[in-house]
């Protein structure tokens, strides 16, 4: 018979997620799972100081007794991340189909051949989003900002880090959720092998030039100021990418690529 205890409150397993910069305590890998250091069955409770976070890779070695709970403790008191600017990778395989979402304007239809990177956001000179395709497997660049132009979350070829100054961070089923205080969240994305889709989130420099995303719209910022909407837009089958931005003031000796779905040069 499964054990029946009630669910970790969702104040406790933020307070961990804190706790353990955002990853696994041994290995810091943003894709984790919580585990009780003294068994619930014996604690009969769910407490911060008796929770810890393991990918499933020692969280398996822990509960087949491969791990010690001495060296989860010791872990828990300076986690893998606790000294880092970023989490180690967890690794998100590449796939042949990809689903490109920023808002509810799309990225298609990228180089048919399936050769080459494409850019679905470019900024002054900088790839903010990029498709790699290696002989038809398709993995991901990205870097996600806050609204001052600080890397939350990047993707590297597909290898995922996690800013560890975060207020909190999590990942969850394919959704990734950013929060920079109760309620407020500043990325909401869904993440796998198959699909990439902006819900919220932002890709700005640090002269404030970009593209915030929020409730379906796509919205392009020069030196902070809205300059333009994209509701429901399709980049599809452009050479070059899909939203691009010069700012020839900040920006003066950065060429133009040609071939973008969507540009905007100010």
């Amino acid at each position: 018979m499964a054990e029946d205890r009630p669910a970790i409150p969702e104040p406790i397993k933020r307070e961990v997620r804190q706790q353990c910069c955002f990853g696994c305590a041994i290995c810091g890998m943003p894709f984790f799972q919580y585990d009780h250091i003294e068994e619930y069955a014996d604690v009969q409770e769910h407490t911060a100081d008796n929770l810890v976070l393991l990918c499933p890779n020692h969280h398996s070695a822990k509960t087949t007794n491969k791990l010690s709970k001495e060296r989860i403790k010791a872990a828990k008191k300076q986690p893998f991340n606790s000294t880092r600017p970023h989490t180690s990778g967890f690794q998100v395989e590449p796939s042949q189909e990809l689903l490109t979402l920023l808002g509810n304007n799309v990225v298609s239809g990228w180089y048919p051949n399936g050769n080459g990177d494409h850019h679905p956001v470019w900024i002054n000179g900088k790839s903010y989003f990029t498709i790699h395709s290696d002989e038809g497997w398709l993995s991901v660049s990205l870097q996600v900002t806050n609204v001052r132009g600080d890397i939350l979350l990047a993707l590297v070829r597909g290898e995922l880090m996690v800013a560890t100054g975060n207020w909190d961070y999590v990942y969850e089923g394919e959704n990734i959720k950013v929060r920079a205080g109760l309620g407020d969240i500043i990325l909401d994305m869904n993440l796998s092998d198959t699909k990439v889709e902006i819900l919220r989130g932002m890709f700005l420099d640090r002269t404030i030039d970009g593209y915030v995303i929020k409730d379906d719209t796509l919205i392009t910022l020069c030196e902070g100021q809205p300059r333009g909407w994209d509701i429901g837009c399709s980049a599809h089958a452009n050479g070059f990418g899909g939203w691009g931005l010069l700012n020839k003031k900040t920006s003066p000796d950065v060429q133009t690529p040609s071939g973008f779905g969507f540009f905007r040069s100010f």
